[in-house]
C-alpha cells in the first residue's frame, strides 16, 4: 500500500481522513522535519518510500517547474477553495487510480484541483 507523508501545511483533517481510509500517514513535524527545506523533505520521503501530500504552492512550483523536478513522488493540492471532504475524496481517488504509478520507481507529481487531477512525469516535461 502507498505510504504518505503529510507536509506541515496539510490540514490535519485531511491527514485524518486518509488515515481513516486505511493509509499510513506520517506528519513532517512529528518526524523531526519541521522547518526543513522542501528538498530535505522530498529526500526523506524518497529514502523512506513515501508519497508527499502538500498544498504548499512554493513546494509545488519547485516540483512542477523548478529545481526539484524529477525527484520523488508528490500529490499537490491546487483547490481554489479548500473543502476537506472534497480534498480527501480527490486524494483517495487519485491514490487508487494511480497506485501503480505511485509505487513504481519513477518520480511523479499528481496535481489535484476541483473535480480533476493531472499527472506529471519527468519524461513528459517539455523543455
Amino acid at each position: 500500500m502507498i505510504r504518505l507523508l503529510a507536509d506541515e501545511n496539510l490540514h490535519s483533517a485531511i491527514s485524518q481522513g486518509l488515515r481513516e481510509a486505511g493509509y499510513e500517514v506520517g506528519f513532517v513535524p512529528h518526524l523531526g522535519l519541521g522547518g526543513c527545506s522542501d528538498a530535505e523533505i522530498l529526500a526523506y520521503a524518497d529514502e523512506h518510500g513515501l508519497v508527499v501530500v502538500s498544498g504548499d504552492k512554493d513546494f509545488g512550483g519547485l516540483i512542477e517547474f523548478g529545481s526539484l523536478w524529477g525527484r520523488g513522488k508528490v500529490v499537490l493540492l491546487r483547490y481554489r477553495v479548500l473543502n476537506i471532504e472534497r480534498a480527501v475524496t480527490g486524494i483517495l481517488a487519485a491514490l487508487r487510480r494511480e497506485e501503480a504509478t505511485l509505487t513504481g520507481p519513477a518520480p511523479v507529481v499528481i496535481v489535484l484541483s476541483e473535480g480533476r487531477y493531472r499527472v506529471h512525469r519527468p519524461e513528459s516535461r517539455s523543455s
